[in-house]
């Protein structure tokens, strides 16, 4: 998979936050594109060319090629390890809480990581709920108009079994939340999307991996820059956040992460394929209750 690296202008957004340019990251696993997805249905590219202005706006914004890969892409991935373990992997869809806006950016990146699933393993039967589900938490963070407008269309072809065209309906969907939040310019839930989207990316991939292991398969979950990415990101979190229990519980749980992550492809095991598993899970868990 090709490497892709940040934008020279990302340093703007860095150092806004008093951080120094992040080093290049390569995303190389399935795991990194499901999380990019997350990022990517709130902020990744529109179909069409985004003109000079409009692209120096988004990069401000810290979108960039490391959070925003095309969602076909993951598509593409994802078919790759099917059959996916769906009721392994499954998670009861969130309800409306009240919670605060973080917590409500991770809830909403894991939702969308929900939804690739459901596409994934064609249950018509849930595509209605979770349009109505995905739609409620994008009310909440300020861009369920975007979503709204897609919801119908995705329920209907779900209920039809048209899933090619509610993977491009997703896709039309991704590029007007991405608009969005452009114009909303939240850069910090951006990157809190992203971060809960790696979370339940990383719980799915590692589930379908330990569920069929293979020395292959267990390749992309080799993913330490990305890690180290999302550690340094919770270093900017304002000391309030950051030393709230959840946000604390997080940081440790990425930090237990990081030594299997960083192991060499070809060493991963069924064993490390099952902890990387719990330790997500246990962390969505917490993300989803708020603990």
């Amino acid at each position: 998979m090709m490497a892709l690296p940040p934008p020279a202008s990302n340093q703007k957004w860095r150092a806004c936050l008093g951080k120094t340019e992040p080093k290049r990251i390569k995303i190389r696993t399935m795991s990194i594109l499901i999380v990019s997805l997350l990022v990517s249905t709130v902020i990744a590219a529109n179909q069409e060319e985004p003109n000079e202005d409009k692209q120096h706006e988004r990069e401000e914004l810290g979108v960039n090629p490391y959070t925003t890969p095309s969602i076909e892409r993951i598509f593409a991935q994802l078919d790759q390890l099917r059959p996916l373990p769906f009721d392994q992997l499954k998670h009861k869809l969130p309800q409306s809480i009240t919670a605060g806006r973080e917590q409500k950016g991770l809830i909403f990146g894991g939702l969308i990581a929900d939804g690739f699933l459901i596409v994934e393993a064609e249950k018509k039967n849930l595509v209605e709920k979770f349009g109505r589900v995905l739609t409620e938490h994008a009310h909440a963070l300020g861009v369920g108009g975007r979503v709204m407008r897609h919801s119908a269309s995705l329920t209907e072809l779900g209920r039809r079994g048209d899933w090619p065209q509610v993977r491009q309906e997703l896709i039309a969907t991704q590029a007007d939340v991405e608009q969005a939040m452009v114009e909303l310019r939240d850069e910090k839930m951006a990157h809190l999307i992203s971060l809960g989207g790696w979370l339940r990316g990383l719980e799915i991939s590692a589930g379908t991996v330990e569920a069929e292991f293979s020395p292959q398969r267990a390749k992309v979950l080799a993913q330490p820059d990305l890690a180290d990415y999302f550690g340094a990101e919770l270093k900017t979190l304002p000391p309030p956040l950051a030393h709230t229990p959840l946000f604390e519980k997080i940081r440790s749980s990425i930090k237990k992460l990081q030594p299997i992550l960083s192991k060499a492809p070809d060493a991963l095991t069924r064993a490390d394929a099952g902890a990387i598993r719990a330790e997500a899970s246990e962390l969505n868990y917490a993300i989803r209750q708020g603990e």
